[in-house]
């Protein structure tokens, strides 16, 4: 207890702090996935013992606090790190300033380290991705905090955010981190692939500017072949298909994850993301297209 004192006595605020906590807003982190995201920032950490040192003292200042993934992998199971309050309105600068959502400081339920562990990973690689191509991710909502009315129920993605180009185009998404817990087709269930889609599409049309929904898959090619056609049927006919659909782990592959053809649409699979915008990046053509899967 005196040591943890002593740290809160001697706390001084670093550029990197700064960014530890401003990460942390956007979901929770391990020591690991923060030392991949530090990468993105002007002074990078260079090991992650450095990380894991920062974080604890972080954690020792008041600032974070952190839990155990129950799900294992190798060297055990992570540690993964949220904000407390104090921290929140550190970041924040608002001493006043409420959470969120209500469990946004809560550990992590076990039946949802899955979902969170997926959602985090998918995070940071569209944060190195977005780095990589001097691309700006700007306007993020975390999941839960972003609200569309569409229907009787709203909708609430894992997570929303905006793409700015150098050129200063933009492009938004919605994440929906698909980990096969729900049904694709199930009319009566709300939390159905389908229904999501059905509601996506009601708010397309009164949305004042459009957007993509992204739907990384952790399960099987199959699993996303289902996702793909039943967007198919909803779309058909449309020139703009707003959802793509993504295998987690093909998005994860590479750092320039905004250009690899790993992406699957209605009417195009095996595309990227950002494939419209190639010619301003110089991407030549033979990395935007590979031959589809069977």
């Amino acid at each position: 207890m005196a040591t943890r004192s002593l740290i809160k006595t001697r706390w001084q605020k670093t550029s990197r702090d700064d960014e530890i906590l401003a990460a942390l807003t956007r979901c929770p982190l391990t020591a690991e996935e923060m030392f991949k995201l530090s990468q993105t920032w002007s002074q990078p950490f260079t090991s992650l013992r450095r990380v894991q040192e920062r974080m604890q003292d972080l954690s020792a200042a008041g600032q974070l606090q952190a839990w155990r993934y129950a799900t294992t992998g190798q060297g055990g199971a992570r540690l993964y790190y949220k904000l407390t309050l104090t921290g929140y309105r550190t970041v924040m600068q608002d001493d006043q300033i409420k959470p969120p959502t209500k469990r946004f400081f809560h550990e992590i339920s076990p039946g949802r380290h899955r979902h969170q562990r997926a959602l985090s990973q998918f995070i940071v690689q569209t944060y190195l991705a977005a780095h990589v191509r001097g691309i700006k991710v700007t306007d993020f909502h975390p999941e839960n905090t972003f609200r569309i009315d569409c229907g009787e129920r709203p909708l609430w993605p894992d997570a929303r955010f905006t793409l700015m180009l150098p050129n200063e185009s933009q492009f938004s998404y919605c994440v929906e981190l698909d980990n096969s817990t729900e049904s694709v087709l199930s009319h009566k269930s709300t939390d159905s692939i389908l229904s999501k889609m059905q509601r996506y599409l009601i708010d397309l049309v009164a949305a004042p500017q459009s957007y993509r929904v992204l739907f990384p898959v952790t399960g099987s090619a199959d699993r996303l072949q289902h996702i793909v056609d039943l967007a198919r049927n909803l779309t058909d006919g449309r020139s703009f298909s707003p959802f793509y659909v993504v295998l987690l782990d093909d998005y994860l592959a590479h750092p320039d994850a905004f250009f690899r053809p790993c992406f699957h649409a209605p009417q195009n699979k095996n595309i990227s993301l950002l494939r419209s915008q190639a010619r301003q990046f110089q991407v030549r053509s033979a990395l935007l297209a590979r031959p589809a899967f069977v």
